[in-house]
């Protein structure tokens, strides 16, 4: 009776053990769970677009969820000892020309790679006209021509500067210097070709309606002006590229872009693959895009409307992009 006794009560000071090491090592977890804080990721994000990215991180949760979002600004670097992205649209230095402040990205949209960074979303600027007008031929350009407007917002400088880069254009991604200041540049822009009246006035909430006449007319600019637009305005837009020279065998789109680059050593970056991976996918790149009212660079992105889905093949067929750096 006594040895029953001594077995049972030593099979129950080992499951009291048991329990006691169990009980342990749980609190021994948690301790390092709450002392030891796990790793938190960084998105440095251009100050200027950082709500934007709050948002769409917000709806499009990432697979590395502890992060923070720093601004960035451009004479800072990535924190010190931090991992994670840069999501910037002031991105890699492309291929510049002598003497012009223009960049190029040769292939851009075959590869959407440049150096360390990949592309995210583009903001192309585009040709847009009432989709029942003709679509508009190098011949619009003229001084002769009487078939129909052509609009400038020209109280924004980045309008003008557009159109007076496509004439600094001479060749597929070569540009010339104009000789001058902005402002005699513009001046004699607005003088050569047939802008509407008051052209250098007006702003783009002033330009939109003159699209809509009923005469034909056609406006230069960035896609996410025209998306802007209500939708039953949309509908009636039609778009395309900028019309280079018969002589020409390739084209590129004058656009801007958000860049994305990975930041740490390389057993961070290991940890920040699966949302590499999602950056890349056309989902993200597609609320990324509809966010900023852009095109995802993805190929497979979806495009919203009809004006976005002509941008995006317009994007996809280009041999080049270009942008001028300030």
């Amino acid at each position: 009776m006594n040895n029953k006794v001594k077995k049972a009560k030593k099979a129950k000071n080992t499951k009291r053990l048991f329990i006691l090491v169990g009980i342990s090592g749980v609190l021994i977890a948690l301790a390092v769970f709450l002392f030891f804080p796990r790793p938190r990721m960084t998105w440095y994000v251009d100050e200027d677009i950082s709500a934007d990215w709050i948002r769409i991180l917000r709806d499009n949760p990432p697979p590395f969820s502890r992060y923070e979002i720093v601004s960035r600004s451009p004479d800072k670097l990535f924190p010190s000892g931090g991992f994670g992205f840069i999501i910037s649209r002031n991105g890699p230095q492309g291929e510049r020309e002598k003497d012009t402040p223009f960049t190029v990205y040769n292939n851009l949209s075959r590869t959407r790679e440049y150096g360390d960074w990949f592309a995210l979303a583009l903001d192309p600027w585009m040709v847009f006209y009432k989709h029942r007008d003709a679509e508009p031929q190098r011949t619009f350009l003229d001084n002769e021509n009487r078939r129909g407007s052509i609009l400038l917002a020209g109280n924004d400088n980045s309008a003008i500067q557009a159109w007076l880069s496509q004439i600094q254009q001479e060749s597929p991604g070569a540009f010339k210097t104009l000789n001058g200041t902005f402002e005699d540049n513009k001046l004699s822009l607005a003088r050569s070709y047939p802008f509407q009246s008051d052209a250098l006035s007006y702003s783009w909430m002033q330009v939109w309606p003159l699209v809509y006449r009923n005469e034909t007319a056609y406006l230069y600019a960035p896609l996410s002006q025209a998306r802007r637009q209500p939708p039953f305005r949309m509908g009636l837009l039609g778009t395309a590229r900028f019309p280079e020279p018969q002589n020409w065998d390739r084209y590129g789109l004058q656009a801007e872009i958000l860049w994305a680059k990975t930041e740490g050593t390389e057993q961070q970056s290991e940890m920040l693959l699966d949302t590499l991976q999602w950056l890349k996918e056309p989902l993200t790149q597609t609320a990324i895009a509809n966010t900023f009212q852009w095109i995802p660079a993805h190929p497979s992105g979806y495009a919203q409307n009809t004006i976005s889905s002509d941008s995006q093949i317009a994007w996809l067929r280009s041999s080049y992009i270009w942008q001028e750096v300030f």
